[in-house]
């Protein structure tokens, strides 16, 4: 009886030490911030001068991790009539090395070399993804392709970059998964692109930085294999929304 008991008693404990450590990982997860040098309103980041991100810099033959100092200034010619006080900041880094982005939390990665396969640090090198025309990549041997997909024909998106409830599919071997999907009719001045496509946290796996804008605003997205679990490829660990005119 007393066997039975302490070998319950030790399964207790190991379900709530693996229910513990399930639980800092997803919430490490949520805490990644996500951000870009420029101008934001300022609700739209939490970014304070003096904190220390980590940031990607493309280069076509030396792709970096690099801690940033950030430097957030209020944008004087920019009000807010409620407050009074600057609408907009902008955000800087203490480095010439411009960064494509800055994470912040990111405890899964870490400064130095990384792989690119696609992507520079300019809006030029955007491939824009449409139905139709898939794009291949490859890291660690393994290909993969990044696919516009729509459910059929529809008169109403005809003549829209996206197709009818279209879906941006990421492919490899016999594994799908759906990235990102409209949950609506059509994409009408909605626009997906590839910006950056490597190996950001040197797992070996294709790893995406995705701007999926509904037109109104700007969203990119941050993808890593070594976060994905579940027969996945890749997960979501950041998000960045810009309103128009940032």
């Amino acid at each position: 009886m007393k066997k039975n008991t302490l070998a319950l008693s030790v399964s207790v404990v190991l379900v709530l030490a693996l229910a513990t450590s399930h639980a800092q990982v997803q919430r490490s997860r949520s805490q990644v911030e996500l951000l870009e040098v420029g101008t934001f309103y300022s609700g739209e980041t939490t970014a304070k001068t003096g904190e220390e991100w980590l940031g990607l810099h493309v280069s076509a033959h030396n792709s970096q991790i690099i801690p940033y100092r950030l430097t957030v200034r209020p944008v004087e010619d920019t009000v807010d009539e409620r407050t009074g006080k600057a609408a907009m900041n902008e955000v800087t880094v203490d480095q010439p090395l411009e960064p494509l982005f800055l994470l912040k939390d990111a405890t899964m990665l870490s400064a130095g070399p990384v792989l690119t396969t696609f992507g520079e640090d300019d809006e030029t090198s955007w491939k824009h993804l449409v139905a139709g025309q898939p794009i291949d990549l490859a890291v660690g041997g393994v290909a993969y392709s990044l696919e516009v997909i729509g459910s059929g024909e529809s008169p109403e998106c005809s003549d829209l970059e996206l197709p009818h409830n279209a879906r941006l599919v990421l492919k490899s071997g016999d594994k799908a998964q759906t990235l990102y999907s409209l949950g609506w009719h059509c994409g009408e001045e909605s626009s997906w692109s590839l910006i950056w496509a490597g190996d950001l946290d040197r797992d070996g796996k294709l790893d995406l930085y995705l701007s999926v804008s509904p037109g109104y605003s700007s969203e990119k997205r941050l993808f890593l294999s070594s976060q994905a679990g579940g027969g996945r490829l890749v997960r979501e660990i950041a998000v960045l929304v810009k309103s128009d005119g940032c």
